[in-house]
């Protein structure tokens, strides 16, 4: 529990895309220099997987690639997410000659113009990138990366989740499906704009949201058809249950920023959550400040900040609250909502 082995490293906050719902854009816009890369590397010796992603999109930083080399000439294993749109052909390329994990692409809704609508940006083009990638995995004989979907639900998108199956089936992927309700921790849900508030979940509405998608059958179809440990949040979180009154992160991770700042994850946006700097503060200092929010959360309190995570609810249910949530979700694939 001492050792860092996952750690998420946020190139940049940089995007071509302009979802209203991403914390990124009110933050400076700028990359994570080569120097505070080398030194987080440094600094965090036992590392096993990185995810190379924060709220920007990741290959927009120039020396993305070489990122990845560095971190597979030292025997890590690379995961990433994307907004698919710049997965181009020399992309591609590079990607699949360097050995990715996985890659997962958000994805709100599988209609273009609504696509279009939440992320101002073609599904059309994302589409052909995913076509070809999995064309050119298949022709090399690879098996990596695995490719994969990541929704967050809106309102408006609370029932897309077929048509987002439906496209996931027709472009081959193996990597799974993850979703989450629209972000409403204060450090997301603070840059919010009217309209974009009006599309949060209430806590009934996300829990409804997420017990259909858990039992849904086509989901579970396809989550038994991939390989359990492909991914960084597949293998960081390989022992963690509801109710156990833990964190993946704070068992085993941290998160980078691109200013070289740490937190114990990637939704803490606020300095004063930090538990130190990459090249100021002593690992064993890290991993102590992570401590401490661990032992609190294992007491069955959410820490300050992880208020608002649906990750540390879930962590600190007792079992007759997932019980019911089960429940829930059962009641509904039943008549089939």
């Amino acid at each position: 529990m001492d050792k860092v082995r996952f750690a998420q490293i946020e190139p940049t906050t940089r995007c071509n895309f302009t979802c209203g719902f991403c914390a990124g854009r009110a933050m400076p816009q700028e990359d994570l220099t080569w120097d505070t890369f080398q030194a987080t590397l440094d600094a965090l010796p036992d590392l096993e997987h990185v995810e190379l992603q924060g709220e920007g999109e990741s290959l927009l930083h120039p020396s993305f690639f070489e990122m990845i080399e560095a971190l597979r000439a030292r025997n890590i294993k690379v995961s990433f997410i994307s907004n698919g749109s710049l997965l181009s052909e020399r992309a591609v390329d590079r990607l699949l000659t360097a050995g990715i994990e996985k890659i997962n692409v958000s994805i709100e809704s599988a209609d273009a113009d609504t696509f279009r609508d939440i992320r101002g940006g073609k599904l059309e083009k994302v589409v052909r990138n995913l076509e070809h990638l999995m064309a050119e995995r298949k022709r090399r004989g690879l098996s990596r990366p695995v490719v994969g979907f990541s929704v967050t639900v809106l309102k408006r998108t609370r029932d897309a989740r077929h048509g987002i199956y439906a496209l996931y089936k027709q472009l081959g992927l193996d990597g799974g499906i993850t979703l989450q309700p629209l972000q409403t921790m204060n450090a997301y849900a603070r840059h919010y704009k009217p309209e974009m508030e009006e599309q949060e979940l209430d806590a009934v509405d996300a829990d409804k949201v997420l017990a259909r998608f858990f039992s849904d059958p086509t989901l579970r179809a396809i989550e038994g058809a991939r390989e359990a440990r492909t991914g960084f949040y597949d293998e960081m979180a390989v022992d963690w249950r509801a109710g156990s009154h833990t964190c993946p992160y704070l068992d085993h991770g941290l998160y980078v920023h691109r200013d070289g700042a740490v937190s114990a994850c990637c939704m803490m946006k606020d300095s004063r959550d930090g538990l130190g700097k990459i090249g100021v503060t002593p690992l064993p200092e890290l991993v102590a400040a992570r401590q401490v929010m661990r032992a609190q959360l294992a007491k069955g309190d959410v820490p300050a900040p992880c208020a608002g995570c649906s990750l540390a609810r879930f962590a600190v249910m007792d079992r007759f609250s997932l019980l019911g949530f089960a429940l829930r979700g059962l009641r509904d694939r039943v008549v089939g909502a």
